[in-house]
């Protein structure tokens, strides 16, 4: 029937031609409407072009170019018509169209899919929409083999998964977990062959009822547990944090039990070491501090740290000397055992220090330590030319000791925490370890 109307219409422009009457613009625009509505989109646009500006002729014009070079293939040229007439008729639609066009020769599937489905049956669309419901879980299927072949399980168990149970995608997924699991029991017998053995054991876990794979980590815990004794036992300050950790990730009552211990043997003292750089408080030893003599603990500030060796300095001056010479301080039997040494604080100690300036205790100031505003001048036990020794002022500035002053002892200690362990605090002035 397109036929025959088509041959009806080329038969009348022909004798059209040939007529001795012209006809009118209005008769070669219906005539051009025709062609159009018939399926001729490219003898519409040659007739509508003759037209020139009559009526909307020239927007028909594009617009029926532009549906010619869709037929054509020519979606460049198409669009480009349609964007210069755009909303006139249906160039919207067949923009969508064009646009749906070219993602499906990109191949993406899934965004031309969506773009039929909102042109419904325009320009068969629905047809694609059809072919694209087909098209896409079979491309899927395809990408998924392809991974499988080369090894890649995870990313082609996915695709699988995603499909929903789609032709033969359940069994492949399968497939897929059965090769996981094959290659991650094969890594965790690895592991614990290499003696890893707590990887080995999260590995095997995470494997859940596979072939033997609760056995296998049973047994790299037994081993675990048993390394872990040893290594308790044997466990320093240096040591016991990493000791902690690995019985904390094993899990089981035995290890918890073990860290537990290490915990209440290091815990305080890992809490210093870990704070040592922001200069934690301690309190250690005594020493009379208000002006009836009354010995009580001293306040330290820690300045250093050496491996399992902490260095203090007092966070007063304690006493007045003549000379730069520490005093005898009292430490209990257990401090005694961990001090390495008392002495005063040398200009390398204090580097650390924003401000070397200190109070006085009552008792300092009672013993006429030299002092101004609540803060006291103190001894360095460096020695300079001549035997003198500096002293750091009241304003914390390093000086020599002027005539008929009356320095103080700024006592520093060096600690073993191999030796003496803290059981409370938290490091902060007002509730330092000890």
């Amino acid at each position: 029937m397109k036929k025959a109307l088509t041959l009806l219409l080329a038969l009348s422009l022909g004798l059209m031609a040939t007529a001795c009457v012209s006809r009118s613009n209005q008769q070669y625009y219906e005539q051009a409407q025709l062609y159009l509505g018939s399926g001729d989109p490219a003898t519409a646009a040659e007739l509508f072009s003759q037209l020139g500006e009559y009526a909307d002729s020239a927007d028909y014009a594009l617009y029926a170019t532009a549906l010619a070079a869709l037929d054509a293939g020519d979606l460049t040229l198409a669009r480009a018509n349609l964007q210069a007439i755009a909303p006139f008729k249906s160039s919207e639609r067949y923009l969508m169209y064009i646009t749906a066009l070219e993602a499906e020769m990109a191949g993406e599937l899934e965004a031309a899919l969506s773009l039929y489905e909102q042109l419904g049956t325009f320009h068969n669309a629905h047809e694609a929409v059809d072919e694209l419901r087909t098209a896409i879980p079979e491309a899927v299927m395809r990408e998924g083999r392809a991974l499988m072949s080369k090894g890649e399980y995870a990313a082609a168990r996915e695709l699988f998964l995603s499909l929903d149970g789609y032709g033969q995608s359940a069994a492949l997924a399968a497939n897929c977990t059965t090769a996981l699991n094959r290659a991650a029991y094969t890594a965790a017998d690895e592991l614990c062959d290499a003696g890893d053995h707590l990887a080995a054991m999260q590995a095997f876990l995470a494997l859940g009822d596979v072939l033997d794979a609760p056995d296998r980590a049973q047994r790299c815990r037994a081993a675990l547990t048993a390394a872990l004794q040893e290594a308790s036992a044997a466990a320093t300050l240096d040591t016991a944090a990493d000791v902690i950790a690995a019985c904390e990730a094993i899990g089981d009552a035995e290890a918890e039990a073990m860290a537990a211990a290490l915990t209440e043997r290091f815990g305080v003292n890992l809490q210093l070491v870990a704070a040592a750089d922001s200069q934690p408080y301690v309190l250690l030893g005594e020493y009379p501090t208000g002006e009836s003599g009354v010995e009580s603990a001293l306040l330290w500030r820690v300045i250093r740290l050496d491996g399992a060796v902490v260095t203090l300095l007092c966070e007063s001056v304690i006493d007045a000397s003549p000379i730069a010479t520490p005093t005898d301080l009292t430490f209990t039997e257990g401090e005694q055992s961990a001090v390495t040494g008392v002495t005063l604080p040398s200009a390398a100690d204090l580097a650390s220090l924003t401000d070397l300036g200190t109070p006085a205790t009552p008792y300092a100031v009672a013993q006429g330590v030299t002092h101004a505003e609540g803060r006291a001048v103190y001894w360095l036990r460096d020695s300079l030319e001549g035997g003198v020794h500096p002293v750091v002022t009241a304003s914390g500035n390093l000086t020599l000791p002027t005539d008929g002053a009356n320095p103080g002892v700024r006592p520093v200690v060096t600690l073993s925490l191999e030796e003496y362990v803290f059981t409370a605090g938290d490091g902060s002035p007002e509730n330092p370890f000890r």
